[in-house]
């Protein structure tokens, strides 16, 4: 009863997915360009940071009140969240549609509720600019509400600790995917819709670095994250600003966050490119496959 449930559900969002089919592959283009721009802007404002002319990195929520105090901010942060929002609906899509070929194996059910994890994240991320533009409650930056959020997982007694330190595991081990995934098959990083080596050589080391710096930095929040878990701890958590401003602390500081913002700008540029070429398929790709 409960199999078939849910196999009607899914086919329920398969068949919304295919009538709303000419609105989701322009949605997930914009959704790449906006997810592109925030990385891009993160990158930018750590090199400010390291060169001493920024007093704290920016999260994607400190992007976000950058661009709103902007001249036509308020516009402009409405694209990105338009934008952020098709990238959520993207990513449900590939979970449901299983646009990546990944199937219906262990393996490939874990990587479709990661897709639609991401999604939902995105989601939450695209609700911050929302409360924003309607100034609807507190907008805070910084690593305050991940450490809100831990603490609430750390006082469901007694697995609390145990949550928030496996979930910091798998920040880790995700990065080592991402890292498998950038040096692995060209197409599986980019998934080009048309050939054209010169261009695809260039953007898959773009992508390499960006990729890297970006695992970089969700390491070590995954890091902090496992810490926060075994020390019973929330103050230790460390969201993209907090990591960032660790960093420029560390000896060499400057230059080790001048490298990874240099990459984080890398992987903004990553994102452009595929919200310019990708290939965005609603049904499973066997080219795809890998």
């Amino acid at each position: 009863m409960i199999n078939s449930s849910i196999e009607t559900v899914i086919e329920g969002a398969k068949q919304t997915v295919k009538s709303a089919r000419r609105w989701i592959k322009p949605l997930a283009r914009l959704g790449y360009a906006a997810k592109g721009t925030v990385y891009f802007l993160i990158g930018t404002t750590a090199i400010l940071v390291a060169l001493g002319r920024r007093g704290k990195a920016a999260d994607f929520t400190g992007v976000f009140i950058q661009i709103f105090q902007e001249p036509f901010g308020g516009a402009l942060l409405a694209m990105l969240t338009v934008g952020l929002i098709g990238y959520s609906l993207w990513c449900l899509v590939q979970a449901i549609m299983d646009t990546e070929n990944k199937g219906k194996t262990i393996f490939g059910i874990i990587t479709r509720l990661f897709y639609a994890g991401v999604g939902i994240v995105y989601v939450g991320i695209a609700w911050s600019a929302v409360q924003l533009l309607m100034r609807i409650g507190a907008v805070r930056e910084g690593d305050k509400p991940e450490q809100e959020w831990t603490a609430r997982f750390l006082r469901l007694l007694p697995y609390g600790r145990w949550i928030v330190t496996i979930v910091g595991a798998g920040f880790i081990g995700f990065c080592f995917y991402e890292l498998r995934r950038a040096f692995g098959n060209k197409d599986r990083i980019l998934k080009t819709e048309r050939q054209n080596p010169t261009e695809d050589l260039l953007a898959t080391r773009i992508a390499q670095i960006g990729i890297t710096a970006r695992a970089a930095v969700f390491a070590l929040i995954g890091f902090f994250l496992s810490r926060a878990g075994i020390y019973f701890d929330p103050k230790r958590v460390r969201g993209i600003s907090g990591v960032l401003g660790t960093l420029v602390q560390e000896p060499y500081g400057p230059w080790l966050l001048t490298i990874v913002a240099v990459g984080l700008i890398s992987y903004g540029i990553y994102m452009l490119f595929l919200s310019w070429r990708r290939r965005i398929d609603l049904a499973a790709n066997n080219q795809s496959r890998g």
